[in-house]
């Protein structure tokens, strides 16, 4: 007796467990926001199968009808919502009415967040915080113009040497650039950190804002070009006196 009973408990969950499976939805490939989707279905038997697509806000689709292209069923579409989207379909699979579902993620890159893309985007972000924090603390309160003429009395003969060091104390004295310049990669690595982790509201606006910014920046590389070429002249012309001490 007690045999039978527990044969019967392991047939009953074994059936539960089949239909659980049967009835279990598929997810299939991400789609990408604002770009084509092909959603399919394959049926080699089926002379029709309509479709409908809703999220948690609404119905998308509404028993549309897909297009037989000889090998399976499709549905070309445009998804604008960032959201998980069910498919509930009907067709006459062997001649006989049937319904399959299943569902697929709508997201701004059009598949998965990747821990790895994600991680190195947190560690840039850190790697230029830590940039702009030691130019800040190494060349804050700096005379620049003081050390470049400390650098000139220094001239020990090596052209190139003395012609580096005030070059590079030429661009440091420009600070408010170099913080524009990373402030720039700086905000195009939270823009993919953002499209990575699948927010659109907060993408649309960052995406505005790094246009405006973008701007700003190529003003900063005219800037940048014109300051260079004048440095380059200005200390070429100091060196060019330095030699001529030299030489008499």
């Amino acid at each position: 007796m007690y045999k039978k009973k527990l044969f019967s408990l392991l047939l009953i969950v074994l059936v539960s467990m089949t239909f659980s499976a049967a009835q279990s939805i598929n997810q299939r490939q991400d789609a990408q926001v604002g770009e084509e989707y092909i959603i399919s279905q394959p049926c080699a038997t089926c002379s029709y199968i309509n479709i409908s697509v809703f999220t948690k806000d609404g119905i998308i689709l509404s028993n549309v009808p897909m297009i037989n292209n000889g090998t399976t069923w499709t549905y070309t579409t445009v998804l604008n919502d960032s959201l998980r989207h069910d498919v509930n379909g009907i067709g006459d699979i062997n001649g006989l009415n049937d319904s399959f579902a299943f569902w697929f993620d709508v997201t701004l890159s059009g598949q998965q967040a990747s821990s790895v893309i994600i991680a190195a985007d947190i560690f840039l972000i850190f790697l230029i915080g830590l940039l702009m924090f030691v130019l800040n603390s190494k060349y804050k309160g700096i005379n620049f113009e003081k050390e470049s003429n400390k650098i000139t009395d220094s001239h020990d003969g090596n052209i190139g040497k003395t012609f580096i060091k005030r070059l590079g104390y030429g661009f440091m004295k420009n600070s408010f650039l170099w913080y524009y310049s990373l402030g720039w990669i700086l905000l195009i690595i939270v823009k993919d950190l953002v499209f990575r982790f699948n927010s659109p509201e907060i993408y649309s606006y960052l995406s505005l804002f790094v246009e405006i910014y973008s701007f700003g920046f190529f003003l900063v590389i005219v800037a940048w070009i014109g300051i260079f070429y004048k440095m380059v002249m200005d200390q070429l012309d100091i060196l060019d006196g330095l030699d001529m001490g030299l030489e008499k």
